[in-house]
């Protein structure tokens, strides 16, 4: 975590091995009119995903984050910039072509259980649901729902629907749902802003799984701090623009202190500084400046 005021550019690079990078965003705007105003719910973002990884897209309500997720998953497009998946940019595709990308390349979980499963459908057919309306595009190499539930951990719910299950255990489904058709990219959107630490705890497992046994890049968005530290990497957005990139803290214990990352550390070394804490946040400043040295 390097040391950076509010609002700089931050170039997150992770190239893959061979250079690339699954997802890249360069110079990203996406601006909304309501009305006869323009609201800037990006203002010029820059990222690389490297494929495989597992990342959080972390920030308060109104950051930007969902819009992020959103452009990915192709269900909207930037108003300048570039967001280039597999190297083709998704601002050049048909409409028909962005509908081939959603059903092939990517995966979704939403925030409400509700979105995610077809309610007088068992479990089988639910996640059986997206193979069947993609027919014989669906790759040879998909696993069997059987396969997929005993990733998320519920190979016994089969024959429940969903409204016999928890809403933990429906967030799981839904991961299984969205893995059917063997996508590159799965996208979940705050998908334990609704569960309890308990179950919210089982979802994320499910992701990690997810992430390791199928190599799947796994792009999450949430503004949960407990959340977001599962995953691999974290980017942190505010009112629009990429803040920093790094892990949160590490608790020490029960008596209060932390321990920032060793690169924190060395960027801040011999500095006259002071501490605020926010919104769930831990914010180091230089001694007299309103300038954010880190997070």
């Amino acid at each position: 975590m390097s040391a950076r005021a509010v609002g700089a550019p931050v170039p997150t690079e992770r190239p893959g091995p061979d250079g690339s990078a699954l997802i890249r965003f360069r110079h990203v705007f996406k601006i909304y009119r309501v009305a006869d105003t323009g609201v800037v719910a990006l203002g010029g973002v820059d990222f690389d995903i490297a494929e495989g990884e597992f990342v959080a897209i972390v920030g308060p309500s109104g950051s930007g984050k969902s819009t992020i997720l959103n452009m990915i998953g192709g269900l909207d497009r930037a108003t300048a910039g570039i967001v280039e998946v597999e190297g083709r940019d998704l601002g050049r595709l048909e409409e028909d072509e962005l509908t081939d990308y959603r059903r092939e390349r990517v995966g979704f979980v939403w925030q409400g259980t509700a979105r995610n499963l077809v309610p007088y459908l068992n479990v089988v057919e639910n996640v059986k649901l997206p193979t069947t309306a993609s027919g014989s595009r669906v790759p040879a190499a998909r696993r069997t729902p059987g396969e997929l539930l005993e990733v998320v951990g519920l190979p016994h719910r089969g024959k429940h629907r969903p409204g016999q299950l928890s809403g933990g255990e429906q967030q799981r489904v839904a991961v299984a749902v969205a893995l059917s058709n063997v996508p590159k990219i799965l996208l979940a959107d705050e998908p334990t802003a609704e569960l309890d630490s308990e179950s919210a705890a089982l979802v994320l497992e499910a992701f990690r799984s997810v992430n390791h046994e199928f190599g799947v890049t796994i792009v999450m968005v949430t503004h949960d701090l407990l959340a977001a530290k599962q995953a691999g990497r974290q980017l942190r957005l505010r009112d629009g623009q990429l803040l920093v990139e790094g892990k949160p803290m590490e608790s020490l214990g029960s008596d209060g202190r932390a321990r920032l990352p060793d690169e924190a550390v060395d960027a801040l070394a011999g500095q006259d500084l002071e501490v605020e804490v926010r919104d769930g946040e831990v914010r180091i400043r230089r001694r007299g400046e309103g300038g954010l040295v880190g997070e």
